[in-house]
């Protein structure tokens, strides 16, 4: 009888041990996969009405050879946004040379590309003056009042930020003032996400994030 009673004890404790055993392996773990896609801003700079013949091969299009004070060249610096999914904000660098300043006794541009389009508005905190031998440097903001305009995806384009630049007519070239030699006016373009800039999306402060 006592043996019985002990097989039947080891048969229960085997048991407890085999559920016991069971439940240590009742869990569960579970995971989410999420696939995003992520946009880019992608910009291009174009200026479709600039004229690239160059006859007397020396890298210089015909049309912006031997200028005169006051003649103008077709310019027309136009930001698209090639992007298929992202709107973006964008700006407009204006790079422009200027005179050594022994006539006049200021440096200034030699160039001009006034008037520049309504929808583009000048970044005044970002201006560098002209400095002698050396460049000015204007940033113009897509926009007006404070307030960037967004610029669409699929080839969207800003209106181009000016059509000409023409040879100032403050300068004479009757003494030395920087005007020998090749002369660039350089136009760089910039393109930011609207979204996730935060609260304060200024243009100064957009600006700033380049």
């Amino acid at each position: 009888m006592n043996k019985k009673k002990t097989i039947i004890a080891a048969i229960v404790l085997l048991l407890v041990a085999a559920i016991g055993g069971a439940i240590a392996y009742f869990t569960d773990t579970d995971a989410k996969t999420n696939t995003f896609t992520i946009g880019n801003v992608d910009i291009t700079l174009t200026e479709p009405n600039w004229s690239t013949t160059d006859s007397n091969n020396n890298n210089i299009p015909d049309a912006a050879e031997n200028l005169s004070p006051g003649v103008s060249v077709a310019k027309d610096p136009t930001i698209t946004n090639v992007s298929a999914t992202a709107p973006a904000y964008v700006f407009a660098k204006v790079e422009v040379p200027c005179t050594t300043a022994t006539s006049p006794a200021t440096p200034v541009e030699i160039f001009d590309y006034a008037p520049v389009n309504s929808a583009w508005t000048e970044l005044s905190s970002a201006a560098v003056a002209c400095t002698s031998g050396g460049t000015a440097t204007h940033v113009y903001y897509y926009g007006t009042n404070n307030t960037l305009s967004s610029l669409a995806a699929n080839n969207t384009a800003a209106p181009a930020l000016f059509t000409a630049v023409t040879l100032s007519n403050s300068v004479t070239g009757s003494s030395d003032e920087g005007l020998s030699g090749n002369k660039n006016v350089v136009v760089t373009g910039y393109g930011i996400q609207t979204n996730g800039l935060g609260n304060d999306v200024t243009p100064a402060t957009v600006w700033g994030m380049f």
